[in-house]
């Protein structure tokens, strides 16, 4: 078979799996190690040793999934991950059989155990369509798939760098707004400082306002029976 294994991934958890190992673990390796490069807004590749029989590829796609101010979870990775040979299929046929998955998996991505299940939740559904994708790939024709291969990735990474950049965009917006709202605390204590400062000494002359009046009222009462009986 001239994929050799393939996954289908959501922020690192792999929900489905399919393949076989070569029997010296070279496609284990090779999977593992494309599987653990960090996503990005295109292709990844890496091979399984030096001068390895298997290459690894891995495509991602970036999805939004609300539009709320918090940023540390709005936003879904995808990741499509293959491992094939070379010398029985090219890379562009390889990122082509990526490409088709990313459609084949658009209305299932919507499914509860899709976008919140565990590892493997998506096993028992989607493997063996994933099984018959890697075994279709040298049936389907080259030219057709290669030509529709191409369009399609355009606009997949073209809406992954928007994403990415809009996602940064509302990261840096929500960071001017957190430094206003310290500049704003900042302030309101300050003057929150000047007014408790200003009612102590209100307090304070009020206080020895009434002390004298309070005084002065005692005194008159005492003192003129001290001086009419001088």
């Amino acid at each position: 078979m001239t994929i050799a294994w393939s996954c289908v991934s959501r922020d690192g958890i792999i929900l489905a799996e399919a393949g076989e190992d070569d029997g010296s673990g070279n496609v284990i390796k090779t999977a593992q190690k494309i599987n653990k490069m960090k996503p990005t807004g295109g292709w990844e590749k890496t091979r399984s040793l030096r001068g390895g029989t298997y290459r690894g590829l891995k495509f991602h796609l970036h999805e939004f999934t609300s539009e709320i101010d918090d940023c540390s979870s709005d936003v879904l990775v995808w990741t499509f991950c293959c491992v094939y040979k070379p010398s029985d299929l090219s890379e562009d046929l390889a990122k082509a059989f990526l490409t088709k998955l990313v459609y084949v998996t658009e209305p299932l991505r919507n499914m509860p155990w899709w976008r919140q299940g565990g590892l493997l939740s998506a096993q028992p559904s989607f493997a063996p369509t994933l099984q018959q994708q890697m075994e279709s790939v040298q049936r389907d024709g080259r030219i057709s798939i290669l030509r529709q291969h191409v369009d399609e990735t355009k606009a997949i990474m073209a809406s992954n760098i928007t994403n990415i950049l809009e996602r940064g965009e509302r990261i840096e917006s929500l960071e001017e707004k957190s430094e206003q709202l310290e500049q704003m605390s900042s302030v309101f204590k300050k003057k929150a400082k000047q007014v408790k400062r200003m009612q102590q000494w209100q307090n304070a002359k009020y206080g020895v306002v009434v002390g004298t009046a309070i005084t002065g009222v005692v005194g008159a009462l005492v003192i003129p029976p001290l001086i009419a009986l001088l």
